[in-house]
């Protein structure tokens, strides 16, 4: 396999909201994307020699250049070059195809072993990915591996209405906006599962000698405390993990010191460090940051900062039953492109009981919210009687 003679990452400049951080410092996995490009990087005997300015990518034929917001497998890039070489760029097939004002890479056609710029017939779509061999003029596919296929569900447009999905591991996504960290972190799920079960197939087999009775096919660290009643498909969990009684989680990422308390169910979900997921919580398809407490009783393709609070009766909307989701980004609104998606708080954002926010919003960093609702005062000789609350204050009815 032909390798560049050295990698050089190209500093885009990009911060993503609602947390204000730069695109480097984004965490995929508990881990910033800048280490996740060095790790995936290091798998196949490369290292980043240093940062360049967009302006100057390109200019050595024999150098791999790397945009510091895209968040690729190992398996990706060894793949794209057992095929690529100087002048290549990065081309990944799209399954399903993406839609909406989101898109950040441009789309192409792959059609008769070549790429079009025309969506002709039985044309594949694909996307050009921020890593390409010198100038990346020429784009080079790279072939899925995985799993697809279409769900009928029944909901709100219509009874079996069809889902497509697929879990590809060999994957690369451009993050600039908090609905690209969750692709990324659904992409991220996918490898790290792919890996644990296929690629290293001693590591659920050992956990399982270890609790037979506990988890299926998942990986747990080191003195964590799963209960008995617990089920843990495909999930890898770090240390110190704590899984309460009647708790379900499928296809999820722990980090280390989480508690998750009893009666818990996620699917497909990201949970940071030191994180407390209460009980009857719900999450699919969504990240909780680093240290969060989150009481949530039901949240879906949600992304959570670091430090938040969630409380139990707070409600975070995930559905458009007019039409698809519409994004801030920036001083634009834009179409995401699908119905079903939830919000992003910002770091140390709080939430009370009765705060409703609605689908698509994010919550700037720092922001605590409080219900209008809420009885602030109750006064020491106040008589029985029927109350209704009007700005903080409990008002007799009638009065």
């Amino acid at each position: 396999m032909p390798l560049p003679r050295r990698v050089l990452r190209v500093a885009t400049g990009g911060v993503v909201a609602p947390w204000n951080t730069p695109v480097g410092a984004v965490r995929i996995l508990g881990t910033p994307l800048a280490d996740r490009q060095a790790l995936m990087l290091s798998r196949l005997g490369l290292s980043i020699a240093g940062d360049v300015a967009p302006g100057d990518a390109g200019k050595e034929t024999d150098t791999l250049y790397v945009d510091d917001d895209v968040d690729f497998a190992a398996g990706t890039l060894r793949s794209w070059l057992k095929h690529a070489g100087p002048g290549a760029r990065l081309a990944t097939v799209e399954r399903p195809p993406r839609v909406g004002e989101l898109e950040v890479e441009p789309q192409a056609w792959f059609r008769d072993g070549a790429i079009t710029d025309e969506a002709l017939p039985g044309a594949t779509p694909v996307r050009l990915c921020g890593v390409r061999w010198g100038d990346g003029a020429r784009p080079v596919r790279v072939e899925p591996l995985g799993f697809a296929g279409r769900s009928h569900l029944p909901g709100p447009f219509g009874a079996g209405q069809a889902l497509d999905w697929a879990v590809d591991v060999r994957t690369a996504v451009t993050v600039r906006h908090w609905v690209h960290l969750l692709r990324a972190s659904y992409a991220g799920l996918g490898v790290a599962i792919w890996e644990q079960l296929l690629l290293r197939p001693w590591a659920p087999l050992w956990t399982w000698m270890r609790s037979p009775l506990r988890p299926r096919f998942s990986v747990i660290g080191r003195r964590c405390k799963v209960h008995p009643t617990a089920i843990l498909d495909a999930c890898i969990l770090g240390d110190d993990v704590h899984i309460g009684p009647y708790s379900v989680l499928r296809g999820c990422w722990v980090g280390d010191g989480t508690h998750v308390e009893d009666h818990v169910t996620a699917r497909l979900s990201s949970i940071g460090p030191h994180a407390h997921v209460g009980n009857y919580s719900m999450f699919n398809l969504s990240v909780i940051g680093e240290r969060s407490s989150v009481g949530h009783i039901g949240a879906q393709v949600c992304a959570i900062g670091d430090d938040c609070f969630v409380s139990t009766f707070a409600t975070l909307h995930d559905l458009n039953l007019r039409g698809n989701v519409k994004v801030r980004w920036g001083d634009r609104v834009l179409d995401s492109g699908v119905p079903f998606l939830g919000v992003a708080l910002g770091h140390g954002v709080k939430l009370g009981a009765g705060v409703t926010i609605a689908s698509g919003r994010d919550v700037p960093n720092g922001v605590r919210v409080v219900a209008e609702g809420a009885v602030a005062r109750i006064p020491a000789d106040l008589a029985p009687g029927d109350y209704h609350v009007s700005a903080g204050r409990l008002v007799p009815d009638g009065g």
